[in-house]
């Protein structure tokens, strides 16, 4: 009796639960992207720091288990393993806050109030802080990992009028995923769309000729530098968080194939309403310094500040080579 009681009040709570990561996702956000913009980020902090303590994250809820929270502690502890449980734990609670705001600047991106945020871009060399010309010779590859502020990062790098398309999956349309979450990305990418002078965001299992397409065409890309190989698909090897690991190298690929640059930047907030491009300079894909200094300046940046890299539980899925299986430029 006291077992059917209690499977019968966690279901009740577990659909409270979804009822609620619903009403959040179609109302909440949207209403605090309206709000003025001390209030909202203050809002959108508050948010963060309640999925910390919840260990909500949408991709748990679509699956019905807190994984994300325990596979960020195990990425955290694998990245600094001498490190104390509580300071581990502060930094796994960052990484929800972190990926809170990052939902609540979609939602910025979809009211079309971007052009309310400053960003101002470190380097004192004008070829290094602002390295995506509206006109290039080459195409570019562009990496960014998960941190902080990168998808407003993809906004601030075409302030100066380049052509950029980014690089997204089909994984937030997974029926398991709450509808309110599939429309959130899909306003998010629409609203992104809006301040690429004509760049598209695409999924990738569409397919990769549309993205050769326009790197032959001299555009800029952008693509995520902390993903996982998949199953069959492309491997790299490469320094990163101090191991030489692997990784997916397909972004790598299509610069080398595509014959384009290879370059790489982090946008973080300085304060809100505020944020910081730090940019590494393109250099050509097929020169292995130009894929070392990259993830250097990735790995020096996530050591930093741990609690922003809000893709830490994807660590335990990046293998460590133990013997130099390849060159910098990646096996395919």
């Amino acid at each position: 009796m006291k077992a059917r009681v209690g499977q019968f009040l966690r279901r009740a709570l577990w659909r409270v639960a979804h009822w609620g990561h619903h009403i959040d996702f179609s109302w909440v956000l949207p209403t605090m992207a309206r709000l003025p913009l001390p209030w909202a980020y203050a809002l959108a902090a508050w948010r963060g720091r309640f999925n910390a303590w919840a260990g909500r994250d949408w991709r748990s809820m679509a699956l019905g288990f807190r994984h994300i929270r325990q596979q960020s502690m195990a990425g955290y502890a694998l990245f600094a393993p001498n490190t104390a449980a509580r300071t581990l734990r502060q930094w796994c609670a960052q990484r929800f806050v972190t990926e809170a705001r990052d939902e609540f600047e979609a939602c910025l991106l979809a009211a079309g109030r971007v052009d309310r945020l400053h960003c101002r871009h470190e380097g004192s060399d004008a070829a290094v802080a602002r390295p995506v010309a509206p006109k290039r010779a080459r195409g570019l590859v562009l990496l960014t990992p998960h941190f902080d502020s990168f998808v407003l990062g993809i906004a601030f790098a075409a302030r100066d009028g380049a052509t950029i398309h980014a690089m997204a999956s089909a994984v937030t349309q997974d029926p398991r995923v709450d509808k309110a979450v599939q429309a959130h990305f899909h306003a998010k990418y629409r609203g992104l769309e809006r301040y690429l002078h004509g760049g598209k965001v695409r999924n990738m299992e569409e397919g990769l000729r549309p993205f050769y397409r326009l790197l032959e065409q001299n555009e800029t890309l952008v693509v995520l530098a902390d993903s996982p190989v998949l199953p069959s698909g492309v491997a790299m090897h490469v320094d990163f968080l101090g191991q030489r690991r692997q990784l997916a190298g397909g972004p790598l690929r299509l610069a080398q194939q595509s014959r384009s640059d290879l370059g790489g930047f982090l946008c973080r907030m300085d304060r809100p309403g505020h944020y910081v491009m730090q940019w590494c300079e393109p250099g050509p894909a097929d020169d292995p310094n130009t894929l070392r200094r990259i993830y250097d300046m990735f790995s020096q940046s996530i050591a930093e500040r741990p609690g922003l890299w809000w893709a830490a539980d994807l660590l335990t899925q990046m293998p460590i080579v133990h013997s130099d299986g390849g060159s910098g430029k990646g096996e395919f």
